[in-house]
């Protein structure tokens, strides 16, 4: 399957998941968050074996990490993110990245008090002294 085929399969599932959220089917929203967030991983993972390309490489993964938010897996969110953000991406997808970093944070602050996120970890795998200064204020 194909980088475009993929990503497409993932926005069909997309697509899928909000017009079920909306309808309150939220199981089913999920599922199909899932599986869209499944098919841009396989998409970035194509990519990557035929050679990474830009803007292409940053925008899957911006897609990826808001699909695993969607998912409800903020950390997994994170991982995507930062992986798109050491590979130095375009300043305006990067600007990107670094607002979905902002709302991954905000969603994983809440654990910092139970410790499942230290605050040494953040600084140290985030480009972002914003999004690590929001979180402290935050804690």
């Amino acid at each position: 399957m194909s980088v475009n085929d993929s990503h497409n399969k993932a926005m069909d599932f997309a697509e899928r998941a909000f017009v079920a959220r909306l309808q309150g089917r939220r199981e089913q929203a999920h599922s199909f968050f899932v599986q869209a967030l499944e098919y841009e991983l396989e998409a970035i993972t194509q990519l990557e074996v035929e050679g990474r390309v830009e803007p292409t490489y940053s925008v899957l993964h911006r897609s990826a990490g808001t699909l695993a938010l969607d998912c409800n897996q903020p950390k997994k969110a994170d991982e995507i993110v930062k992986k798109a953000l050491n590979q130095n991406p375009p300043q305006e997808i990067a600007e990107e990245l670094h607002e979905l970093q902002h709302q991954i944070y905000l969603v994983l602050s809440p654990l910092l008090s139970h410790s499942c996120l230290r605050d040494e970890d953040i600084r140290n795998n985030s480009n972002s002294s914003t999004s690590v200064r929001t979180l402290k204020e935050a804690a």
